[in-house]
């Protein structure tokens, strides 16, 4: 087989062939590799990971999803659902249950008058905080966002925006999951 999903230990030699010298030319600490057919397929299987995670140590209840405005990741139910572009979700009955958004960080749109940049970014993470908060940390599993927002405009992210909301995620045990596309890996 040319391609096969790696769920269940099973893979096509040409597959842990690409996984093997993927090892070899990116940073040491990447050392696995999932392979999928497209973007939405990868998002789908990146939230199924989650969700197992979650359920194999215990926590059943750790399912949301929290993704930004502006953001893109795909068109299947879970993707369409992350991304809340109204014209992927009208007439499909969604988004459905389990998924949370939050403000993008696109600070030449969205900041106040007289706001820096990084007063901007402590903004939004503070928003982020709030909204773990509201809906309960316990029921957050992950945190999707792409480094650079393709669908909202190409859009990256305010100064120090990234610094501010990882130990957020630490903070509440929140996994942080990087849809890149963008960046060319």
């Amino acid at each position: 087989l040319p391609y096969y999903h790696s769920f269940f230990g099973r893979a096509p030699v040409p597959t842990a062939k690409l996984a093997e010298f993927l090892s070899r030319i990116t940073p040491n600490s990447l050392t696995k590799f999932f392979f999928a057919c497209s973007g939405s397929e990868a998002i789908d299987s990146a939230i199924k990971m989650v969700w197992y995670y979650n359920n194999a140590i215990g926590r059943p209840q750790k399912k949301k999803i929290i993704s930004r405005l502006n953001s893109y990741h795909g068109v299947t139910v879970a993707g369409a659902s992350m991304t809340r572009i109204r014209i992927n979700q009208e007439g499909f009955d969604l988004p459905i249950e389990r998924f949370v958004q939050v403000d993008c960080p696109h600070y030449y749109r969205f900041a106040m008058d007289g706001e820096t940049e990084e007063e901007f970014s402590a903004r939004m993470a503070d928003r982020l905080e709030q909204t773990i908060l509201e809906e309960g940390p316990d029921t957050i599993a992950a945190f999707f966002a792409e480094p650079i927002q393709g669908a909202g405009g190409i859009i990256l992210p305010s100064k120090g925006y990234f610094d501010l909301i990882q130990p957020i995620l630490k903070k509440y045990d929140i996994l942080f999951v990087v849809d890149e596309v963008i960046c060319g890996f």
